[in-house]
């Protein structure tokens, strides 16, 4: 761990204890939707709208438990572009052991998440490895710790946009973030979220996501996950797509369990198209000893080939991690507090 990081942890803990939730300002700018006037009597006028049935409410449910099933997922599963939109400080530091039957053992620790800044400005947030998805490369999970600033510029029903700067072994990148989400119909939605970033040795590059989530039933979503990545440096445009199937059990437990069942395929196009690997594994995530403690086993078959110039070959790696969440509604102090 950097001597940054740790310095940082030891002065900021204590203050995001006492950290208050604070809700999205309103964008400066923007109205309310109003009824038109009627027209006058014996003009043409528009056909009425039916009356509100059980077409509309059954609808009306269906989308509301898709959409509450979704952002579960994300929550539990620590999804890092649904913690950066959250309207509070939320950290999560990852201890995480990786072996790799062709690269062996890996430890390391990762602070990802944001801090709130409402002293400056309610739309500035301060994001730890801001980058980090389940899309992700192997090679870009090892990258080193980034930190940087996050300042909502707008944000509407189904869209924001946001300024970002992020700095990184000793470079700035400073950049743009926009995402749009909605739905396609009531138990299937989408998230498209396109960054452009600029890094000096990686020059101009671009990272576009999108996420399709399908929700079988009160229980089970299907996700397929797509991203692509290029730049002035990268091989052509790197692309990786991912399916998986989400699971909760155990609902009734106090600390209930989230399964992945996933299988992912990543390349690029330049110099030669090349697909890289074949993936499929599983993650198994729970809640462990405290509400604030969660542990990760994610065992994976990979059938890669890392450049042209070698054969695919088999490898089996897993990885564990252990997560702390730094977040105010998992305090258990704060249920103490109560009971006094």
């Amino acid at each position: 761990m950097k001597i940054w990081l740790a310095a940082f942890l030891l002065t900021t803990l204590p203050a995001l204890a006492e950290t208050t939730n604070v809700s999205a300002p309103r964008i400066d700018g923007e109205t309310t939707w109003t009824a038109p006037e009627p027209l006058p009597q014996g003009e043409d006028q528009e056909p009425e709208s039916p009356p509100i049935n059980w077409v509309d409410t059954s609808h009306a449910v269906v989308t509301n438990q898709a959409q509450a099933l979704t952002q579960w997922m994300d929550a539990f599963f620590g999804d890092p572009e649904y913690d950066a939109e959250q309207a509070e400080s939320l950290l999560r530091l990852d201890f995480i052991h990786e072996w790799d039957e062709e690269d062996g053992n890996d430890f390391s620790v990762r602070l990802r998440g944001k801090l709130q800044l409402p002293r400056i400005s309610r739309r500035l947030d301060l994001v730890f490895a801001g980058e980090d998805s389940e899309l992700e490369t192997e090679e870009e999970r090892r990258e080193e710790d980034r930190i940087g600033l996050q300042y909502m510029v707008r944000e509407g029903s189904r869209s924001r946009f946001d300024m970002t700067l992020n700095y990184s072994s000793g470079d700035l990148r400073p950049g743009v973030r926009y995402r749009n989400e909605g739905y396609y119909q009531a138990d299937t939605s989408y998230r498209y979220i396109q960054r452009l970033q600029w890094d000096q040795d990686e020059k101009f590059f671009t990272t576009g996501t999108y996420d399709i989530n399908h929700a079988l039933d009160e229980n089970s979503i299907v996700r397929w996950g797509n991203r692509v990545r290029w730049g002035e440096e990268t091989g052509g445009v790197e692309w990786r797509t991912r399916l998986a199937l989400r699971q909760r059990k155990k609902l009734a437990s106090s600390r209930p369990i989230a399964l992945s069942y996933f299988g992912s395929i990543s390349g690029e196009t330049r110099p030669d198209p090349l697909v890289k690997n074949y993936r499929l594994g599983v993650l198994w995530r729970r809640q462990i000893y405290r509400d604030f403690l969660f542990a990760e086993i994610e065992p994976a078959f990979n059938y890669r080939r890392r450049n042209q110039d070698v054969d695919r070959a088999v490898a089996w790696s897993i990885e564990l991690r252990l997560e702390i969440a730094l977040e105010r509604d998992l305090r258990r102090v704060r249920s103490a507090t109560k009971e006094e």
